[in-house]
């Protein structure tokens, strides 16, 4: 069995103490991590779904790189609203491109196939598919139809039910809908953005969203409101025949209380 693990929304400050809406960030992810290796200590990879330096520093990489350790030779990388693809790619060689082309990544376990897709637009909180990213999409996936294949993003793509959420996920989700309908291999889609855990289908396939690694979102609001609960993770499992299972993993118990600001229906 392969086994790969979803951590997303991590939102390091460019000093090791930062915290944001007072949740130590670093320290949180720390937590995560520790977990992470109980359950899974030799995944295949770690992919980063997203707002991995919430200041968009060089600092808030080089802080991600040390606590992951020996697992950042196995992470696979997209960035989030809150990332910096030109810091990103300069701490983390293996993301491949230069300064602010968009970043992707393709990686065959076989018989699976796992594709990253970017959805960040500098200056925005929203997320979008480029044209060209389609495209390379569309060219992927035109390969091996078939091929089981797992993809991951940033921003949701399809409605959760949080209309100020909703309002900043990904604008062109209806183009990336129309794409993937047309390869049944595309078993399951897996982003972040949302802080929460979430099911769903879009079409034929299951979209599945994971914890942050700091803050949550409680689910199903007008305007933002954190949820208090731990932290968590993502363990995917690659099984025989093209099927995977899943399933979300958290701390114990709540380690940072998280302090609620005046609600705002854009605030992320």
């Amino acid at each position: 069995m392969t086994i790969i693990l979803q951590i997303s929304d991590l939102h390091l400050l460019s000093q090791p103490e930062g915290r944001l809406k007072d949740v130590p960030t670093l320290e949180s992810l720390d937590l995560v991590l520790e977990r992470a290796r109980q359950e899974v200590p030799d995944p295949a990879h770690v992919v980063l779904t997203g707002d991995l330096s919430h200041e968009e520093t060089l600092a808030g990489y080089e802080l991600l790189k040390q606590a992951l350790g020996s697992w950042a030779e196995r992470c696979l990388l997209i960035p989030g609203n809150h990332d910096n693809r030109a810091a990103l790619r300069q701490v983390f060689n293996q993301v491949p491109g230069s300064q602010d082309e968009p970043i992707w990544f393709s990686r065959i376990l076989e018989p699976w196939r796992l594709l990253g897709l970017d959805t960040h637009v500098p200056g925005e909180v929203w997320g979008f598919v480029s044209e060209p990213a389609l495209a390379r999409l569309d060219e992927s996936l035109s390969q091996n139809p078939e091929q089981p294949t797992l993809i991951f993003l940033h921003h949701h793509p399809a409605p959760v039910g949080s209309p100020w959420v909703d309002h900043i996920g990904l604008r062109n989700a209806a183009a990336l809908t129309a794409l993937l309908a047309r390869y049944p291999g595309v078993r399951g889609l897996f982003c972040g953005h949302i802080h929460q855990e979430f099911t769903s289908e879009i079409g034929p396939t299951r979209f599945f969203s994971v914890p942050s690694a700091a803050v949550q979102f409680k689910p199903g609001t007008e305007l933002m409101e954190l949820d208090p609960l731990p932290p968590g993770f993502r363990i995917i499992e690659l099984l025989e025949a093209g099927q995977f299972q899943t399933r979300v993993v958290r701390l114990d118990e709540l380690p940072f209380v998280p302090r609620q600001e005046e609600r705002r229906s854009h605030d992320k």
